[in-house]
């Protein structure tokens, strides 16, 4: 679905992942939503980008203390005003003509079910940075 979504918008994905599997905990099919939720909207985010490249960026990494992961997902598009970051997650509130603002509070809702913990900061030169924390697995690093 991401993918079809990317080519038909010309964005190309730049991806930095970590080095062999990251054990975490949590339903994969839920974490699954989350990320496409994000990965889509950073596609629609760069739907209006006319000058400079259309990029998603995409990075995996392992926790520090404690394990678990870090994963961020960045545009290259016109970006959130900072006095809307913690608005974006609030039900019913959207920057999109089309969106119904559930998406972003259903994904922070899923992340904090899951232990971890979900935010949103400028991406430099421009566009958006989501990132999420998800809690190693048991017994894992």
């Amino acid at each position: 679905m991401v993918r079809s979504a990317i080519a038909k918008s010309r964005v190309s994905v730049r991806t930095h992942l970590a080095d062999g599997p990251v054990p975490v905990q949590g339903d994969r099919v839920q974490v699954q939503q989350v990320v496409e939720n994000l990965i889509l909207n950073a596609v629609d985010a760069m739907g209006s980008v006319e000058e400079g490249a259309r990029e998603l960026s995409m990075r995996i990494e392992r926790g520090q203390a404690g394990g678990g992961v870090l994963v961020e997902v960045g545009d290259s598009g016109a970006g959130i005003d900072p006095a809307n970051h913690e608005r974006v997650f609030e039900p019913f509130y959207t920057t999109k003509t089309s969106g119904v603002g559930l998406g972003l509070s259903i994904c922070r809702s899923i992340i904090d079910d899951h232990g971890g913990r979900l935010w949103v900061s400028a991406n430099k030169p421009r566009g958006a940075l989501f990132h999420f924390t998800l809690p190693a697995a048991q017994g894992g690093s």
